[in-house]
């Protein structure tokens, strides 16, 4: 048996994504040991998957002794998790004291487990320093940084293993990404999705209370990213107000603002410029399986790209995907989505704030965003909605 250490440890969106490469890892080495290096944020999902897998699993039978006798495999998705709690908010030298203190604590930890291998879906330059000091012997990596045309992985001389990715990774899928390097590690062709754990029933009935619909449709919005180094993921409130306006004068519906608490008083303002739309501020008031359960139960999601998109996408609602930064490696993975864009010429620019640093020259108004105009956005709304009737 195995023992595979596997890092992933970006954001929400970032782990449903990875999860179609968790999935292709788990079904190839069904008796191997896996352990996963995630954020905290994300342990209710993980949890969930966890539960169903093993129950799942219990009806799978392998041939596990040199009798050839079949016994019953009760095998989790992922058999071990060490948790992260590091805030990419933080300052620079806040994220490193977190980041080492972390290391510190689990250092003996990842030692003592003796891992045969370390694969990183993760792109952080901190793991890949740290990692070959725990003693483990084989690291693979991607050979491209997950962002910007023909950029090299700066971490690639700590690897032992450089997976060939395309030289183009702004137009590169996550997804594929993360799947092509456990493809590579398994020497194998599989395909997969994202993948979350199934709502339960109790969930179900918080959400339906907590939404309380009284319109024929539900839309939801999500508008702003968290606040990380350079993200700049900001759709106008005042593009949102137009939005329901031109909506509430054609459709009766419920909208629903979802978000961190960095966006609850913009959706309070919202709330307060059309008093007579049925709007709710749900901002913070959701757990993440509570969010999933929220998409399962209403009709549209207009987004920027979040964490909240790529939940969605993993449930049947529809989507209106903004996108302004990104130009095709995050598109949410769903074939109910509808994505809006229109190209700047600084767009698209994760690799040039987040890696070199270079500010968006528009401030908290990206362009790219506040380009994606109330007409395409409510125009693509009302095609969805009013479709749903057909």
């Amino acid at each position: 048996m195995k023992k595979i250490l596997v890092v992933t440890n970006g954001n929400i969106g970032d782990f449903v994504l990875a999860t179609s490469a968790l999935k292709l890892l788990r079904q190839g080495l069904p008796e191997d040991e896996i352990t996963l290096i995630t954020s905290v944020r994300v342990k209710d999902f993980i949890e969930g998957l966890n539960k169903e897998w093993i129950d799942s699993s219990k009806t799978l039978f392998f041939p596990r002794n040199d009798n050839h006798k079949k016994t019953a495999v009760a095998g989790a998705f992922i058999d071990n998790v060490i948790y992260t709690d590091f805030s990419f908010t933080r300052s620079f030298i806040r994220q490193r004291v977190d980041q080492v203190f972390w290391f510190v604590k689990n250092y003996f930890k990842i030692k003592r487990s003796a891992f045969d291998d370390c694969v990183f879906l993760d792109h952080s330059r901190f793991f890949a320093k740290v990692m070959p000091l725990t003693g483990i012997k084989n690291l693979i990596g991607p050979s491209t940084w997950w962002s910007g045309d023909k950029v090299p992985n700066p971490n690639i001389s700590s690897l032992t293993k450089a997976v060939p990715l395309p030289e183009n990774s702004d137009n590169t899928h996550m997804v594929e990404r993360y799947q092509t390097i456990i493809r590579s590690y398994l020497d194998n062709c599989n395909l997969s999705t994202p993948l979350l754990p199934k709502t339960k029933q109790e969930t179900a009935e918080k959400v339906n209370k907590l939404l309380n619909k009284t319109n024929k449709y539900s839309v939801t919005f999500s508008l702003r990213g968290d606040n990380i180094k350079g993200n700049k993921k900001i759709y106008p409130v005042t593009h949102a107000i137009e939005i329901i306006k031109r909506l509430h004068n054609q459709i009766d519906a419920d909208y629903y603002m979802l978000g961190t608490k960095i966006f609850y008083d913009d959706a309070e303002y919202i709330k307060y410029q059309i008093p007579e739309a049925k709007i709710h501020n749900l901002c913070s008031k959701t757990s993440l399986p509570e969010l999933k359960t929220v998409f399962e139960q209403t009709d549209l999601l207009i987004s920027v790209d979040t964490g909240a998109i790529h939940i969605a996408a993993v449930t049947n609602t529809n989507i209106i995907g903004l996108y302004g930064a990104n130009d095709g490696n995050s598109f949410p993975v769903s074939s109910r989505s509808t994505v809006l864009y229109v190209k700047q010429p600084c767009s698209p620019c994760n690799y040039t704030r987040t890696v070199l640093g270079i500010p968006c020259p528009y401030g908290d108004n990206p362009k790219c965003l506040e380009s994606v105009t109330p007409d395409m956005v409510s125009g693509a709304a009302l095609k969805i909605l009013k479709g749903l009737n057909k």
